[in-house]
């Protein structure tokens, strides 16, 4: 069997990014698995720097997709402005998104970001489809475009200096979906019964299988953290980040104490009305 050379390429780089997973015995982000470029037709948004890549069968969502980022990158600018084009990759369903992040299992997932790709399930294969909840998810997505850009973070990014907990709360903040997540009391409660649970350091699994406790935790700190101490503070975090060696540094010296002490006063505001 003889292969032309980009598939050869393409296949060598594959190899090479699992053999360093082995050589370095942790787990990095593979590349996304690309469609061939030859059946996927491309549409730069004017204005701004996002190019969406889509299959001609999903031709008919560009224009709520379109909309979506012009306003999520208005919302998302509170944070910073995207400094480096991005690309949109539209995926057909759910299996060729879960196939291109390398994720199983992951049911809920309709959208995954890095610092320069956002890959989203096409609106077109979803259950149910409202405007509302499209627009939302891109202001979500690009948050994390956001957040990466400026705060110096790549893909194979690790929790010392991306926790879980402010990434998902600060995308879920900024994209106002709180509406989709527990309230202040019943979080608090499901806290209380549920002790092994840690809402600042959940565990992949519980991420995976408890998705709505792991999201209304992270939404809620960041909500908390920012009607305390206000936004500017964020910003100054990101920046901080991008500065120093942890993301622990950087909060410790944008709000003057270590984040492990934010879970306690935060546990008195979910009780309080």
């Amino acid at each position: 069997m003889t292969f032309q050379c980009s598939e050869y390429n393409r296949i060598r780089n594959y190899l090479a990014a699992i053999l360093l997973v082995l050589v370095q015995g942790c787990a990095v982000f593979l590349p996304p698995v690309e469609y061939d470029y030859k059946t996927v037709d491309s549409h730069p948004i004017e204005g701004v720097p996002v190019t969406l890549y889509y299959l001609p069968e999903d031709a008919s969502t560009l224009p709520l997709i379109a909309e979506s980022v012009r306003a999520g990158i208005t919302r998302t600018s509170r944070w910073g402005e995207i400094q480096t084009p991005v690309v949109v990759m539209i995926y057909p369903d759910h299996h060729e998104l879960e196939r291109a992040v390398h994720k199983t299992g992951y049911k809920w997932l309709k959208a995954w970001a890095t610092e320069e790709r956002i890959s989203l399930q096409s609106p077109r294969s979803w259950p149910v489809v409202r405007k509302k909840n499209v627009m939302d998810l891109i202001t979500h997505e690009l948050t994390h475009v956001v957040h990466y850009q400026t705060a110096g973070i790549k893909a194979s990014r690790s929790s010392r200096n991306d926790p879980f907990w402010f990434r998902e709360g600060l995308a879920s903040y900024t994209a106002g979906q709180g509406y989709r997540y527990y309230s202040r009391k019943r979080l608090l409660r499901l806290l209380l019964d549920n002790p092994a649970f840690d809402p600042m350091n959940p565990s992949r699994k519980d991420i995976r299988d408890r998705v709505k406790l792991a999201y209304s935790s992270a939404y809620h700190l960041v909500t908390y953290l920012i009607e305390k101490y206000g936004e500017e503070k964020i910003g100054e975090l990101l920046q901080g980040i991008a500065r120093m060696d942890s993301f622990e540094e950087a909060f410790k010296v944008t709000y003057s104490f270590k984040s492990e002490q934010l879970k306690d006063e935060w546990f008195i505001w979910l009780g309080n009305k």
